[in-house]
């Protein structure tokens, strides 16, 4: 990668190959050893869960479980938290295995001793992966052969895939048994959940053995960070238009400050600019949704489908996305109306009516697309797949029907009007 500016044809065609690998919105950083894959520092905004993973690689008594929504970069962040580290001897090594939902305890297992056998084969040639079932304690003697002095992790993928209620509880006793031998292995799972609960059964048992990591979503300031670490590798700059509106439509989600920030400096590279234009997050949007967004595209037909005249699916929804909400994305109704009244101004919508609206959008035939949580008179609800907020608000940026509202590159203006304010969320 060059910070040069491109002169020749050839050089324009090797930087929107370099910005595309900068900006994939794949996980970051095969695994293998350290300083192999991209340049480090490409994802910043979690120096407090390095240190507390890395801690735990240190402590040959502690697991890791690493969870949060999806989009948030939990396997970007399994890859690449432990690269950095100089305080071991030799370097420390991973293997990764993916979990499905078909698998049981000794599936996924197999599969974690294969890979883990073949990336410290160099250092063990005695782990074996060929057994016909697999056992916590077939694990356990395995991993053992490991030296003492080596940083090693096992990290397991999309852990909540697992159907299989004995798959979690023996996994729980693996890591107990890990404890308990002291067994100098570090083994990583990572879930989408809202809780421990949702990922491991009697997960109490397991408070002295597991380092627990939730992922947030990242604030403005590491969203920015993220597509400064990957421009100053090039020779492009963001206008602060453009800036403002890839941060504001990430809603806090680094997928989505990847995807939209590659689709915009790859328009401006084959129009031969140098800096990244609001047009430019326009046609990212456009290839966003043509692309990617089709999966998206089928849950919210489902959501929003209905032969009834004159209702109003799509606006809920619309403003559910747009509704000022907490840290965790979750939004009360009354938010969804404030924001549902200044849309369109001329259509008074009342509380109640919207609750209905709401509460359909959390039954199995609209595909469960928003979840609800708390008391009667207290509900609140969020979104069921984080990512699909955003999709929702591109679709409707898409459509012209939000362009003048997200227009603003200045978010908090002196004179901010009650229609700003209320969309602020969005707007960063």
């Amino acid at each position: 990668m060059t910070m040069d500016e491109p002169k020749t044809n050839n050089d324009w065609l090797q930087l929107e190959v370099d910005v595309g690998r900068l900006f994939s919105g794949a996980p970051l950083s095969p695994i293998g050893s350290r300083g192999h894959g991209p340049i480090e520092g490409l994802y910043p905004g979690r120096a407090s869960e390095v240190s507390r993973m890395m801690n735990a690689v240190r402590d040959p008594a502690k697991h890791i479980l690493l969870y949060g929504e999806r989009g948030l970069g939990k396997t970007s962040l399994s890859n690449t938290f432990w690269r950095k580290d100089r305080t071991f001897d030799h370097p420390i090594l991973a293997a990764r295995v993916q979990a499905y939902p078909f698998d049981d305890f000794s599936s996924l297992w197999s599969r974690a001793l294969e890979e883990f056998r073949t990336v410290f084969r160099i250092y063990s040639t005695e782990i074996r992966s060929d057994f016909a079932h697999v056992s916590p304690d077939i694990v356990r003697r395995e991993f053992e052969k490991i030296p003492p002095h080596l940083g090693a992790i096992m990290i397991v993928d999309e852990f909540d895939l697992m159907r299989a209620p004995e798959a979690r509880e023996l996994t729980a006793n693996l890591l107990k048994s890990l404890h308990d031998h002291a067994i100098n292995v570090t083994v990583l799972l990572i879930g989408v959940a809202e809780d421990v609960e949702g990922l491991l059964i009697n997960h109490q048992s397991l408070r002295r053995v597991l380092c627990l990591v939730e992922l947030e979503r990242m604030n403005t300031i590491d969203l920015n960070d993220i597509l400064d670490s990957r421009l100053r590798l090039t020779p492009l700059s963001l206008s602060d238009d453009a800036r403002s509106e890839i941060v504001a439509l990430s809603c806090g989600l680094p997928y989505y400050v990847q995807i939209l920030g590659g689709f915009a400096t790859q328009n401006a590279i084959r129009d031969r600019r140098i800096q990244v234009q609001i047009k430019d997050v326009n046609a990212a949007i456009d290839n966003f949704i043509i692309e990617s967004g089709q999966s998206f595209a089928a849950d919210y037909r489902r959501a929003t489908s209905s032969r009834q005249a004159n209702n109003i699916f799509h606006e809920v929804i619309l403003a559910s996305a747009l509704a000022r909400s907490d840290a965790s994305g979750s939004f009360r109704p009354s938010e969804v109306v404030k924001v549902l009244n200044l849309i369109e101004p001329g259509k008074v919508q009342h509380h109640l009516h919207v609750q209905q609206y709401l509460a359909q959008f959390i039954l199995e035939r609209r595909g469960k697309i928003l979840i609800r949580t708390g008391r009667k008179g207290e509900y609140q609800y969020r979104f069921s797949d984080a990512l699909m907020r955003p999709f929702i608000v591109m679709r409707a940026i898409k459509d012209d029907s939000l362009r003048s509202l997200l227009s603003h590159s200045d978010p908090h203006p002196p004179d901010e009007t009650a229609m700003l304010s209320a969309l602020s969320p969005i707007l960063g």
